[in-house]
């Protein structure tokens, strides 16, 4: 296994501790697989009408500047335990970039945190990991978080 796809889902709830993170690096560390870590983010949406542009644009590069750091923090952590990463922000649709971005980097193994959701949540929000196993040619790993 050469390339290893870590998908963050919450840059706010994970930490270098996360059990994604762990049994990310305990992999990487196994296979001497190089790892590519990325967020996604859903592109960018008009303002509301009753809220200043030039704020709400400010808050929205705000929130994106602490996803980099703490992906930058990410990386820092896994070359400090010499492991090969890579760290990338990405803007986009959540499954369409993380299959782009496992075809393009050419991954062996895509690793995601999953959360058991009852049957309301999947009503209102569908179930994206349905959708993500239909179109990924690569194995998918899920690690509960």
């Amino acid at each position: 296994m050469n390339n290893i796809l870590l998908a963050i889902k919450d840059c706010e709830a994970e930490t270098s501790s996360s059990a994604i993170v762990q049994k990310t690096l305990e992999l990487a560390n196994n296979c001497s697989s190089k790892v590519h870590i990325i967020h996604v983010i859903p592109p960018s949406r008009t303002h509301p009408y009753n809220v200043d542009s030039e704020m709400f644009n400010l808050e929205v590069t705000k929130a994106h500047r602490h996803k980099h750091d703490f992906l930058l923090h990410l990386e820092k952590y896994f070359r400090y335990l010499d492991i090969d990463v890579t760290a990338q922000l990405i803007q986009g649709s959540i499954i369409s970039a993380i299959v782009q971005q496992s075809e393009r980097l050419d991954v062996d193994l895509i690793m995601l945190g999953h959360q058991k959701h009852g049957a309301l949540y999947k009503a209102l929000m569908g179930d994206a990991i349905e959708r993500l196993l239909a179109k990924s040619s690569c194995p998918i790993m899920f690690v509960h978080v």
